[in-house]
């Protein structure tokens, strides 16, 4: 009886043995599928960042072709930077093989977190890769933009020093073009003539540019930040000028390529926006309109000379020269300002629509940015309804609004509107966040309530819904009160 007993005891002890053994196999061909998929990535990515590393430099010393302005521009040393072509290099291929359902899972959750996947959740780092795809020209003038990748191809527009453009694709034999997208124009650049991906994230702040929008029938353009300083010219509704320097109540403008003067701070809408390529017809309008501003520059030099000359005078009181040319003044004219319509207790937008009180307001903002809810993400882009960023995305918004925020995500942070806590915050109001340890401000979203924003989250999601708290909040900003 006892020699059978432990005949028994001696057998389960083997069958228990046996399944530890399975399961701590399984164990480890789970996590030798892992790793090897985690290793497959890793060897993909770096083929890619080695594909575009690796570029030839001939587009540079092909000067003549103009795909470089200047063909001497310095080279940069890119080492290490992977290409950012945003598809999620070789998702998928790395073989389970007859691997368990354990391989199978790991697999899974890898393939997931190359592509982005249709995971059922969101992760804590959903906005990590937003800049992948940025990057900036960085020539001495501009560099052209083609059909196809090759000097040979057609040129389609233009891509000046500075300029945002959003990378779809690698291109060309040795993958050292970028197809990108930039404005109105894609098309093909060489890879060389970029900042991409967290370099270029790292300076984007510095590539933003400040513009005057004239609100007003007819706007003068005078010498000093002075009402009884000479006039130079004048701007129309809707044009726009660059903004050289913020005096407070007077605002330095670029007139033309070799005026400067000053306009009324009340009339105008300051904004900022990134320089785009420019389409061969677009560059054709914009220096019509460079011709149209230097003329009538010249035509206003021209009478107010020959006004004073028939008044026997080295030159007309300054107050006096809009009259002299028989035009009304217009140092603003025709225009109810936001602010005066605040004065009056409404809240106004650029349509000129009116609001009860700031609670139907923010409402009105929140449904009016819900109608682009599932749009695609484009860095830098300039249109809510063809695709923008994250911080495009608030500030184009709430310009629609008749606000003014800055363009990007540490300035909407720094000066959009006034800091509150978390606890008060209401929707319409702007979160601000950071995906790298709070050092900056990365990434924005607009509060719609309930918890929850609706954002431009990055070029594989577009523009969706989450949660409020899904990343590290930096600061809540209200714009509205």
């Amino acid at each position: 009886m006892k020699n059978k007993r432990e005949k028994i005891i001696t057998a389960c002890s083997i069958i228990i043995a046996c399944i530890g053994i399975g399961v701590t196999a399984g164990c480890f061909a789970a996590g030798r599928a892992l790793a090897s998929a985690l290793q497959a990535g890793r060897t993909a990515v770096m083929a890619d960042g080695l594909s575009a590393q690796g570029q030839s430099r001939d587009e540079t010393a092909q000067g003549q072709s103009g795909d470089a302005a200047f063909p001497d521009m310095a080279q940069k040393d890119e080492a290490g930077q992977a290409a950012a072509s945003g598809d999620g290099t070789q998702q998928g291929s790395v073989s389970a093989g007859d691997a368990n359902a354990a391989d199978n899972a790991a697999l899974e959750v890898f393939n997931q977190a190359v592509s982005g996947g249709d995971a059922a959740q969101e992760t804590d780092n959903e906005d990590e890769d937003e800049y992948a795809n940025l990057a900036i020209a960085d020539v001495n003038r501009y560099v052209n933009v083609r059909n196809m990748p090759s000097t040979d191809g057609e040129i389609v527009g233009k891509l000046y020093d500075g300029s945002v453009a959003q990378i779809l694709a690698l291109a060309g034999e040795n993958d050292e073009w970028f197809q990108v997208v930039s404005g109105n124009v894609e098309g093909y650049v060489k890879a060389e003539f970029f900042i991409y991906g967290d370099e270029a994230a790292a300076v984007i702040d510095d590539y933003v540019i400040r513009y005057v929008t004239v609100q007003a029938d007819r706007l003068n353009v005078r010498r000093e930040p002075d009402i009884n300083a000479d006039r130079i010219g004048y701007i129309t509704r809707g044009e726009s000028v660059s903004l050289l320097e913020d005096c407070g109540e007077w605002l330095k403008v670029q007139y033309t390529e070799q005026k400067a003067g000053y306009v009324s701070a009340e009339y105008v809408i300051v904004t900022e926006a990134f320089i785009y390529a420019k389409s061969i017809e677009e560059e054709q309008a914009e220096l019509a309109a460079r011709r149209e501003l230097a003329e009538r520059a010249r035509a206003e030099e021209a009478a107010r000379q020959a006004a004073a000359a028939a008044a026997g005078q080295e030159g007309l009181p300054a107050e006096q020269d809009t009259a002299a040319l028989g035009e009304q003044p217009a140092d603003g004219d025709s225009l109810q300002s936001a602010d005066e319509a605040a004065a009056m207790g409404e809240s106004v937008d650029l349509a000129g629509q009116t609001y009860a009180d700031n609670g139907e307001l923010r409402a009105a903002i929140v449904e009016y940015a819900m109608q682009y809810l599932g749009n695609v993400y484009v860095h830098g882009g300039k249109s809510l309804d063809s695709g923008t960023d994250c911080s495009g995305f608030t500030c184009f918004i709430y310009a629609d609004f008749g606000y003014s925020i800055s363009r990007t995500p540490s300035g909407q942070l720094s000066s959009a509107g006034r800091g509150i806590d978390y606890s008060e915050i209401q929707p319409g109001d702007i979160i601000c966040y950071s995906s790298n340890g709070g050092r900056s401000c990365t990434h924005v979203g607009l509060y719609i309530g309930d918890g929850q924003i609706i954002h431009a989250a990055n070029s594989r999601k577009g523009v969706i819904i989450s949660n409020a708290d899904y990343s590290t909040i930096m600061g809540v900003k209200n714009v509205i009160d």
